[in-house]
Order: C-alpha cells, then structure tokens, then sequence
C-alpha cells in the first residue's frame, strides 16, 4: 500500500493501480485496498461497484466510521437515501458519539425524511450535539425548513455545580443576542444569552454571545424559560432539585414485614394506562401481600389522563402523585422509591398487564435468598424474559390470553433462575438491596432506558443477584413510554454502561448461549397442549388447522406445523401452532424425543400430514405417516411434486425459477419405505423459451454451495478467465466457504457482507446483482441455486440439463462472459 500511495500522489496512476491490485490480492492489505478500490469506483461515478468494496471493507474494519461515511456516500450516489439512512443509523447506535457518522446521517436524514420528520428530529436531538461542524449542520438544515421555529435554544440543569447552562438563538439571525424570560416560584425574570459558549464558538456560528450560564441560588420543582413569544427553550422546564445518591437506611430489617410499594411511572397512553391500573386493582384481593398502588405522574401533558388519576385518587383506589415539571423516567421512579423507604418495591410500566397473584409469586422467588436483588416474571416483551422465544417482542396477548398464560405458568413446576439482568417493565426490588445499592443514575444516564440494567450491574457487584420467575406471567405492550426518541437514550446510555461494565457484554451473550430458561419456556409450552387441542377441534377454528405441515421452514400459510433442523449428532423439530394470543413454538431431539413427539401429536385432532419438502426430511417424521395412520400429501416448494391420496405426479414448469429440493430418482430410493403408495407421472416439459442476448452483465452471484472441490474449481477458472480478459463482471459470494480466500485472491470475485440495517435481497440490488449464477454440471439433491435466486428475487443461468430446465434456469450461453472469443474458462463449458 505504500508503494500505491507514493505512485498515486505523484500522478502515476497505471503503476498505482498495480499495486493497488496486488494488495487487494494480499489478506494483509486487503481491507485498506477494499477501501481505496471503492473510493475509485466514487469517482468514476460506479456507486454500485463502490458499494461492493466498501461494504467488504466496512466488514473487516467494524469501528472505522469513516469506511460508513463513505458506504452511505455510495447509496447516496445511486438515489437511496433511506437505504443510507437506515445503514448509518445502525452504525450510530453502536458509536453514538462519533462526529463523523453524525454528519453523515444528518446528511442521509436530509434527504430521506419529509420536512416535518426532519425538523422534529433535529429538534430531540439538539440537546445532546456536542461537535461544532454538527450543530453548524443542523441549524443550517433547521433555517431552510418551512414551518421550523426561528428561534432555538437548549438549557439544562447541572446538579453537580448548581448551575443553569445552555444557549439560545435565532437560526434566521445569528448575530443578535436574544432576550429570554426565566419563570420560577410566581415571579418572572428578564435574562439575555449573552455569554460566551465554546460549542456555539466552534460551530463559527457566534463568538461572543448565545451562551446561558446563571447560578441558582435555591432548589424550586419548576423553572421555566422562554423566549420572548413564549416558546420554551429545549429542555425547559427544569426541575432545579439535588439528585438522590443514596437512600436513608430504615433501623433494622423490616421490609419483610411492610407492605410493598406497587409504581406506576405514567406520562402518555390513557387507554393502556388504565388498564394497567385495573389489572392491579382488580386483582388485588388475590394477592395475600399487602400492598400500595403508587400512581407517579410525570407532568403528564393529557389532561384527560390527569383527571382520570386524580378520581382514582380521591375514591381511595392509589396513591396519586404529580409532578410539576417532566423530570424523565430515571427521577421519577427515584422519588417514587423514596416515598416510602421500609418498604420492597415494583416498578411497574403503565403499558403492562397483571393477572391473579402476581404480587404474592414474585415476592415468593424475592425471599428464596437473602442475597436475590430482584425478580422479573415472564411476559411477551421483556428482553430476557420474553416468551415464547427469548429477546424476541411479540404483540400484547388479551386479557383473556394473558390469564390462561399466567394460569398455566403459576402450575408448572419450572424453578426460579438467576438471569444476568433484570427487566424494567415489571421489577420487584428488596429495600435491603436498594438500601446498600442506592438509587438509579439520575446524574449521567439519559432521562431513561437501560436504568434498571445499570442499576442490576452495579448491584451484581456489591454481590446480589437476579432472578427470573418463570410462573408468573405479565403482558407488556412496550413503544408507550417514549415513541421514537427511544433510538436516542439506547444509544446515549448504552455507551455509558459499556464503559462501567466491559464484561457484561460477554457475559449477556454466554447466558444467551447457554439459555438456561429454555427449559421453563418449554414447560410452559407444553402446558399448552390442552389448548391447542381445543383449539383444533372447535369448529370455528381456521381452516386447516387440522392438516400438519412438514419441512425445514414453517410456511406462513400453515396454522400447524413441525420444522425440522438438521444440528449434526441430533435433528431438532418444532411443533409450531398459531394459537390465538401468543404463538405455540414446543421443541424435541430425534431420536431421543421420538417418542414424545409421537405421543404429543397422537393425542391431537390430526385428519392430514403434508411435506412441503423431503429433502433431508429425517426417517423419524416419515414414518408418522404409518404411526398416525393418517394420510399424507407431498408438495415441493414450486407445486411440482405433488402426491395427493397417494398418488404422486410430476409437472415440469421449465419456464419457472423456483426451487428443486429433491430429484425424483433420489427421493424416491430414499423414502420409497415410508411411501410405498407413491407413484411417478411423467409431463414433457414445454418448449424452452427462446434464447435472449445478453453482451454484459455486470455483476453475477455464485450461486452455487462452494464445499464440492470440484465445482469451486470451476469457479476458480472462471474467475480466472475474466480476470485475463479483463472482462468487466464482477462475482458475488456470500457467506463462508472453504474456498472463500483462494476465490477472492483472483480479483475478479469479491465477498458481499451483509450490514446491519440491510437486508441481503437489498444489499445485492445496491451491488448491482441481478442474476444468479451456477456452474455445477450435474445438480443433484443437494442443489440450491434456483431456491437462492429465487428467494433473492434474481434470473438464475445454469448448465444446460433437466434440473435446470424444471427450475427455469436460462442458458449460461447467453452470458457475454461465455461468448468470448478466448478459449472456455471452463472445460464443460
């Protein structure tokens, strides 16, 4: 690379490209050269073929924002300013602080989002932009919106040194200092943004005035300040109040004894908000624990939702508290733990849902140990804790739906287990816990989101744990809180406890690996059964609820299925059912669940098996034909197989790109025992449609498996061929490959990473990829090019031969890269 760099800045552009070459060719300087090759492609106006490079370096190098920058650069060229928006937007979740990304998505958002979307999005952010070239950025942006505010301004309260600090002007007028008015305790004050602010300084914007700084010289729940029109400043209005560190120790242990202290943080949601409330209330009869509702209202701005709280309240039903001023999740909860400080606590969101005694089976796992912190339930939405799959959000079961769940958890005898953090959404925390913890950050974490994460982490050091209690079950709907300023706190936060914690990270991900609540889901799931079972027999129950599907992906027409997996010594399969509520996902081992799983589906309502497809369908499941003396149908993927009452026949739809899982000789030999009925028709397939002319096509995915030597060595010749002919195609692999290093050390084949916040089927488009290619001679079983071309929406070119006419391939004649005048690249070609 240096011998590149010193021959491209003196003029030698020739040579630079050689050597530019060579160490794309060289592991060592691959990622450097994937980066200088895309920047090329820039500037000879090839988005398409930057895109290419630049995701393969972007790849390799994660943490260089500045491979993103020029990524999204890429998209930007090509018209996709959404595609860019998204790819940026997920760099800056990891790197929320970095300038570069930060002007490139303000960039990209420029042009992906509509006016009004720009101007609210600027406006959440401004309060924490910290680089001058980015404020600069977005003020600019914010002056040429219509309906913007002319005026603009960010305060904030610094606990730490009891000071107000910010700054204010007008994006039309820079140069005038504004005039503001300071509203606090009944009386109104005149202040002006006179002083000087270093970020306003950097930004150039102004030098000498925009700055708010001022001493405050007493606490007071509510200051505001406004401009001149009335219109607050960013951040206003300010509750100017110490921070809770630490709470005040109760003498002596009594909060087993005391009632439990229920809170619900409120801000928005009227309908969600009272039915939480309700679900506590009317519930609370089944509950031996005596306990307190706690209502904490956040300045809340719905009135209607206000005025509900305060009838609650008044007929003795909660605790209503209200605060003047919006002081964020993080010191709204704070206060609520300190209103009682003998007392255990829950917090629990206003979005969520109880169901019998809830309270009386959390603070149960609570005190299994002195040492337990905390106790989070199961539920649909909670990040560890979601059911039926873990970190995995499903839609809001019905009251009906969540008390059947509940009902079935509280009778399984799965135990409680230690879970490495707690989840917010419903928390019980012992008093004794918070005593020697303290209270959440309210200084450094912003407003809220991974509050109670940090707070679990920082008790794990002192020594407790956190419990997850499987038998208890709570519906969270989950967005209500904070809407889409929700992306800005993760990322904000995140980043904080990344720094507190650099171990937590691994450590989530090996209990994620290690997934010791499985076993509790699955209890739970088969303690479903019944429900299941009365749902396939009701008469008003969908149609085909009663025909089980097999094959290695649940179609998503199918209400019943069982997906099987190949895992090596073992195949896993998945009973799935679309039960109403929560979706039925129970999983077994063959051979060893074998009888289980015979068990299970004898004793359901079952009239029809159907197999999507046979290939690598294990024995086990070909024989429930036999076992469950039911009758079967065998389908493929593109409706070519298909063996009704027995009878199995045989379409040819050569003009079709759809998949081939199996061909008939080989499914037959394998499966003849389990289908002694089957039988073979046979169609002449139409006529071939005619040959098209394609003089290029500039970039082709391989479409093949490379694990079979002696088609990658195909691959290779080719690749080969077109890089001495300098022919201008440019082949696609995704995903790894024994011969993945050797492929991309010819130069004319290069890996396509798949970005966060890009789908594959999007990323090859952006490439430019617009067919597949394959170049096995002879496809058998294991063939899956037509099922990747189709499922990536590509043409498939393939070998001339059976297969590959009833798949629709087209001819690889057709292709400019096999009309060349040189000698075939490839013997078979």
């Amino acid at each position: 690379m240096d011998h590149f760099h010193r021959d491209r800045q003196a003029g030698l552009h020739d040579s630079a490209e050689v050597h530019l070459e060579r160490a794309l060719h060289t592991p060592e300087y691959r990622s450097e050269a994937l980066i200088w090759k895309g920047i090329e492609a820039l500037q000879h106006k090839d988005p398409q073929r930057a895109f290419v490079y630049l995701s393969g370096a972007a790849h390799q190098l994660p943490q260089r924002t500045d491979v993103r920058a020029l990524l999204a650069r890429s998209l930007l060229a090509q018209n996709n300013a959404n595609a860019a928006t998204r790819l940026l937007s997920a760099a800056w979740r990891d790197q929320p602080h970095d300038p570069t990304l930060r002007m490139a998505l303000w960039q990209a958002r420029s042009q992906s989002e509509q006016p009004a979307k720009l101007c609210q999005l600027i406006l959440a952010h401004l309060p924490e932009i910290n680089d001058g070239n980015e404020l600069k950025l977005v003020l600019g942006l914010l002056a040429g919106l219509p309906h913007a505010p002319k005026n603009v301004g960010v305060v904030r309260y610094d606990a730490e040194c009891g000071e107000i600090r910010g700054w204010a002007l007008n994006v039309r007028s820079p140069q005038t200092p504004l005039r503001l008015q300071l509203q606090a305790n009944g009386r109104t004050t005149q202040v002006a943004a006179d002083s000087i602010h270093p970020l306003l300084q950097q930004a150039g914007i102004s030098a000498n005035h925009g700055g708010i700084q001022f001493q405050v010289s007493q606490p007071t729940p509510e200051l505001q300040i406004r401009f001149k029109d009335g219109a607050a400043l960013l951040g206003s209005p300010l509750s100017v109040l110490p921070p809770f560190i630490a709470p005040t120790p109760v003498a002596g242990n009594v909060a087993r004894q005391q009632p439990v202290d229920v809170l619900v943080p409120v801000y928005e949601g009227l309908a969600e908000t009272l039915e939480c409330i309700d679900s506590v209330l009317r519930n609370r009869s089944l509950n031996q624990t005596e306990h307190r509702l706690v209502v904490l209202d956040d300045a809340s701005p719905n009135r209607a939702l206000s005025q509900a709280l305060k009838n609650l309240a008044a007929s003795g039903q909660i605790h209503y508290v209200r605060h003047p001023t919006n002081l964020g999740f993080i010191r709204n909860t704070n206060r609520g733990m300190a209103l009682s400080p003998e007392r255990d606590v829950v917090w629990l969101n206003a979005d969520t849902r109880v169901n019998g005694n809830w309270l009386d089976r959390l603070r149960a796992v609570a005190y299994e140990a002195e040492d337990i912190a905390s106790v989070t339930p199961f539920t649909n939405n909670g990040e560890l804790m979601s059911f039926p799959l873990s970190r995995v959000s499903q839609a809001m079961p019905s009251a009906e739906q969540q008390a059947q769940l509940d009902h079935l958890a509280s009778q399984t005898d799965s135990v409680a287990v230690e879970i490495e953090t707690g989840c917010g959404f419903c928390l019980y925390i012992k008093r004794s816990a918070l005593d020697e913890v303290g209270y959440l950050d309210e200084v450094h974490l912003s407003r809220g989101y991974g509050e109670e994460t940090d707070w679990c982490l920082r008790a794990r050091n002192f020594g407790w744990r956190h419990m997850g209690a499987p038998r208890v079950f709570v519906a969270h709907q989950g967005g209500i809180s904070f809407g889409d300023e929700k992306i800005l706190r993760v990322a904000h936060n995140n980043a904080i406890l990344r720094r507190r914690y650099p171990d937590a990270e691994s450590r989530y991900t090996a209990f994620c690996l290690r997934d010791p609540l499985q076993p509790a889901r699955q209890a739970l799931q088969r303690a479903r059964l019944e429900q299941l079972r009365s749902w396939m027999s009701c008469e008003k129950g969908l149609s085909g609820t009663r025909d089980l599907f097999i094959g290695s992906e649940h179609p998503s027409i199918a209400p019943l299925a069982l997906k099987y997996l190949n895992r090596g010594q073992y195949s896993e399969v998945t009973l799935l059912a679309a039960l109403p509520g929560l979706p039925l996902s129970l999983e077994y081992r063959l051979p060893n669940d074998a009888t289980q799983l015979l068990a299970d589906l004898q004793s359901l309502p079952l009239q029809q098996l159907t197999y999507q497809q046979l290939d690598g369908c294990p024995l086990e499941l070909c024989a429930l034909t036999a076992q469950l003396q039911r009758p079967y149908r065998i389908n493929c993927r593109d409706d070519r197989l298909l063996a009704e009452q027995g009878d199995l026949y045989w379409r040819g739809f050569a003009n079709r790109a759809q998949s081939v899982q199996m061909a008939w000789p080989a499914l037959h030999a394998r499966y003849s025992a389990a289908f002694p009925q089957a039988k073979v028709q046979s169609f002449a397939p139409p006529a071939p449609r005619p040959m098209k002319t394609r003089t290029l096509l500039g970039t082709l995915l391989i479409a093949d498996r490379l694990n079979n030597a002696d088609v990658a060595q195909r691959w290779l010749k080719l690749g080969q061929s077109i890089k001495r002919e300098q022919h201008p195609c440019l082949l696609l692999v995704v995903g790894e490959s024994p011969w993945l290093s050797t492929l991309l050390s010819i130069g004319a084949v290069q890996a396509l990473a798949q970005l966060p916040g890009l789908n594959i089927t999007e990323t090859l488009a952006l490439a430019g990829c617009t067919a597949a290619l394959s170049l096995d001679p002879a496809p058998g079983s294991d063939w899956t090019a037509a099922a990747l071309a189709n499922e990536y929406g590509l043409a498939l070119y393939a070998e001339p031969g059976d297969v590959a006419l009833e798949a629709g391939a087209l001819p690889v004649a057709q292709l400019s890269i096999f009309s060349t005048p040189a000698p075939a690249p490839v013997d078979a070609l």
